[in-house]
């Protein structure tokens, strides 16, 4: 039998030191691994880079599209009656006029933030405007549409929109009245 001291102990070598228990990597082994770790890399930054919908920028240029459509709509609808109507003709071109300066102030931030909604801008309008009342209705609608936006918004795109409001506002009840 072994004696008890000698029974639980690891094999010593030639040399006093205790044997290595992991065998040594291969050159082989070693490029497998690299490969197996590149590819999980790879792997993890394509996850992260899927679409994961619309970036900020994209939403905020979105906010402002229906502000420049209406600009658009309006300065034509502004151009259109001027020469029907010669008591306000001075007036509806100075729609026109003011309605063309917002909408290339928005079609720029919009072509900041993301230049391929701009092309959505210029959508005519489903029925003409008919009256410089009815014009003046709209211009109504796009300056409480333009405050109600200028409050969700911040920086610049609310200074804008604020501004745009207070001129569609006095457009209505000054020009139109």
């Amino acid at each position: 039998m072994t004696p008890p001291s000698t029974r639980h102990r690891a094999p010593v070598s030639d040399r006093g030191e205790q044997p290595s228990t992991s065998t040594p990597l291969s050159r082989r082994a070693l490029l497998r691994g690299g490969a197996a770790a590149g590819v999980a890399v790879a792997a993890g930054w394509s996850l992260t880079a899927c679409d994961s919908g619309p970036s900020q920028r994209q939403l905020d240029a979105q906010a402002l599209l229906p502000h420049a459509q209406a600009a658009f709509r309006q300065q034509t609808a502004a151009a259109q009656l001027a020469p029907r109507n010669t008591a306000y003709t001075e007036a509806l071109g100075t729609v026109a006029d003011q309605r063309g300066q917002h909408l290339t102030a928005l079609r720029d931030e919009i072509n900041r933030l993301h230049s391929s909604i701009a092309a959505q801008i210029e959508t005519p309008a489903p029925t003409p405007t008919a009256s410089v009342q009815a014009l003046a209705g709209e211009l109504e609608q796009s300056a409480k549409a333009a405050a109600t936006s200028c409050l969700e918004t911040s920086g610049f795109t609310a200074g804008l929109l604020g501004s745009i409001s207070a001129s569609c506002q006095t457009l209505a009840k000054v020009q139109l009245a």
